[in-house]
């Protein structure tokens, strides 16, 4: 049981929490730092953070000179360096990751990445970074030009960019004071995008900035914008006999918000769910830096908001909450009734600010989904979750992945089709079960 001392601070975090989530005081934030800039006579200004040997930045440097061609605005770029082992608890994992979810993506924004297969080198990514650095009067092409030549691995062709003898000094020196701005506007990854307090990582959330300058009138003319994902226009749909397996996390705020996409995306393809529970990060013995948890929550909420999904009121389960969450999910399973029970102790922390391990609290999260309490309070706190949830965490570093929600799409015969990590890939299952469909037509 929680002592009084652990629920007040849980309490008195959830209140702050729901300060800083609050939707329309976040929009009165932005209308009076608009108001600041228009006095001051500012121009609309973008703070692009490059991390050269990340996948996603090269992407993100491909839509630079769209940008300032698209909106009335002013770019300026800064050079980092990778995050630190709080921001990427399993960095060579995630190093894998983004060349393969970079390759995968491109085609579909109208973006390219090299067909490469191997992790630049520590030489050539400094290399890249003193070009970068040498570049006089830099355009937007020259960043993607060096990014074309450090995936390629063509050490010679970089080395012509240098206007002097590679300087380890002015690089180090650079990386750290550029990371220290990019941790003061609150954010620790490449491929970061800040405007007025606010920032965007990756292309995955460029649309919401592009909303905000044309809602600014920043939007020149009737241009197109920037961000614009090609989906098949395949139209068939056809029970395949295809199911999902879901690595979820009762503490993973996206685990929560894919949900509603993936039940979605199931009744449209009759696609079978299997949630399987894995243990939080923290819980694993994994650490997670204050910018991360401040820049996850915010973005969870405007997912939430962009998607109708209840999210704000947050009670986080961290610890005694995850383990009751799980002692009870195989009752609800038994039942048929654990995508319903998971749904529901998500919306309970994630949106209710429902202290989730309370045993009134999971009474109720039980009835609402049509089960008898007297029957499941028999299973509270068993231990017999353990077994398996180990076995899936197996199976997530097996995959390469480490974090919730991990996604496999697998075939009528069991074979995995697709593997994706983040709610914000549930797109490419549905691109993958189009394309299925094209091989049986």
């Amino acid at each position: 049981m929680l002592n009084p001392i652990k629920w007040l601070e849980l309490e008195l975090k959830r209140n702050v929490t729901r300060a800083i989530l609050d939707t329309e005081k976040n929009l009165q934030n932005k209308k009076k730092r608009e108001q600041k800039r228009l006095r001051e006579g500012r121009n609309h200004v973008i703070y692009y953070f490059h991390q050269v040997d990340d996948p996603y930045s090269h992407l993100c440097a491909q839509t630079l000179p769209l940008i300032a061609n698209t909106y009335d605005v002013e770019i300026k770029t800064f050079l980092v360096p990778s995050p630190t082992k709080e921001a990427a608890p399993e960095p060579d994992l995630l190093k894998s990751h983004s060349l393969e979810d970079a390759k995968i993506i491109a085609p579909h924004y109208g973006f390219t990445f090299p067909s490469v297969n191997e992790l630049p080198n520590d030489k050539i990514i400094q290399m890249a970074q003193w070009a970068f650095l040498c570049m006089e009067n830099q355009s937007f092409e020259d960043i993607i030009k060096i990014g074309d030549l450090l995936w390629k691995n063509d050490q010679s062709s970089i080395s012509d960019l240098f206007s002097e003898p590679l300087n380890e000094e002015i690089v180090d020196s650079t990386l750290s004071r550029n990371s220290k701005l990019r941790r003061n506007f609150g954010h620790y990854l490449g491929g970061v995008f800040v405007y007025e307090g606010e920032c965007y990582l990756g292309i995955d959330r460029l649309s919401l900035l592009e909303k905000r300058l044309t809602n600014l009138g920043a939007k020149k003319n009737e241009k197109a914008e920037v961000i614009q994902r090609r989906s098949s226009d395949v139209r068939a749909i056809k029970n395949l006999g295809l199911e999902v397996d879901i690595l979820w996390s009762a503490r993973s705020p996206y685990s929560y918000l894919a949900m509603k996409q993936l039940r979605e995306l199931s009744d449209k393809y009759h696609l079978k769910l299997n949630y399987n529970l894995i243990l939080p990060m923290v819980m694993r013995g994994m650490k997670v830096n204050y910018e991360k948890r401040m820049y996850i929550t915010k973005d969870c909420k405007r997912v939430a908001d962009e998607k109708g999904i209840p999210f704000g009121n947050i009670v986080d389960p961290l610890g005694y909450a995850v383990e009751r969450c799980y002692s009870l999910y195989g009752f609800a399973k038994k039942h048929g009734k654990e995508e319903e029970y998971l749904r529901a102790f998500g919306q309970a922390v994630w949106a209710d600010g429902t202290h989730g391990y309370m045993k009134n609290n999971l009474k109720k999260i039980i009835e609402s989904i049509g089960l008898e309490w007297e029957d499941a309070e028999k299973d509270l706190d068993s231990e017999d979750w353990r077994d398996e949830v180990e076995k899936n965490r197996k199976r997530l570093f097996e995959l390469g992945k480490w974090g919730p929600p991990t996604m496999i799409l697998k075939n009528k015969d069991g074979y995995q089709e697709l593997v994706v990590w983040g709610q914000d890939r549930i797109w490419l299952i549905e691109e993958q079960i189009k394309m299925m469909q094209t091989r049986i037509n």
